[in-house]
């Protein structure tokens, strides 16, 4: 089980580790670990990358201005990042609804990696190990690849990459496709069998499950679309995070990311 220290809380989007890991990253801001969540593919936004893909992803937020989509996103990002205790970095690379002509359906969007894509992943270890606010020591949390989303296929690889170096690396379950598609969670455990450790429930206490719930809610433009399955999203995290800890209570599931 990872104890708090001084962490980096990769998430591909704005709203990963808030659904994902929230609990556990509250644990380690209260504990005093001053935790750093990295939203990876944060680039400025354009009007020229907004193919019709990325539009009609946009309308599902109701946000159909370039300005307005980068705007409104980041400002939750803020909210949830202030709700849950931590410190909050942008990285520079775009979202794979803005790269090209890569990533036109969910199909491709949830499928295998482009070709031109995992050398990004060395080019990712890099720039977090050196950014100012990392410490030797400190910890990584990143998705697991539950859905198979490229993004976090991407990140999961980075996370991987930088065990190797000898960084602690954690991931977690990819939150709400563990939900709405349980059965990802033991595909994504066969595909990358063998580069994880087994799975480690991580308790999460009442004032951090209420600190993640707060983050979540901070989403409003995704919360629609993310939460579409239900009427109650809280309910819904509670109920996961029940099942998730067994008799242990409300927990997070992590997995040890092996060198």
């Amino acid at each position: 089980m990872p104890h708090p220290r001084p962490a980096f809380f990769l998430q591909p989007h704005y709203d990963d580790v808030a659904l994902s890991c929230g609990g556990t990253a509250a644990a380690w801001a209260a504990a005093g670990m001053s935790p750093t969540i990295v939203t990876v593919f944060a680039s400025e936004l354009v009007h020229s990358m907004v193919g019709e893909f990325a539009a009609w992803k946009h309308s599902r937020w109701r946000l159909d201005d370039p300005d307005a989509v980068q705007a409104t996103r980041r400002a939750e990002d803020e909210e949830s990042a202030r709700a849950l205790g931590c410190n909050l970095r942008w990285l520079g690379l775009p979202d794979a609804i803005y790269r090209g002509d890569r990533y036109t359906s969910d199909e491709s969007l949830y499928g295998p990696l482009h070709p031109d894509e995992p050398a990004l992943a060395a080019h990712l270890v890099e720039e977090l190990l050196n950014l100012p606010e990392w410490q030797d020591g400190g910890q990584w949390f990143v998705p697991l690849g539950v859905g198979s989303h490229v993004d976090h296929q991407l990140v999961f690889e980075t996370g991987r990459m930088a065990a190797r170096r000898g960084v602690e690396v954690w991931a977690y379950e990819d939150l709400p496709y563990g939900i709405h598609t349980p059965e990802g969670l033991p595909l994504r455990l066969r595909q990358i069998e063998g580069e994880v450790g087994p799975c480690v429930p991580q308790p999460i206490g009442q004032r951090d499950m209420e600190a993640k719930l707060a983050a979540v809610a901070s989403y409003e433009s995704q919360l629609r679309v993310i939460f579409r399955f239900t009427d109650d999203f809280g309910a819904t995290l509670q109920r996961h995070a029940e099942e998730a800890g067994g008799p242990l209570g409300r927990a997070e599931r992590l997995w040890r990311v092996l060198a």
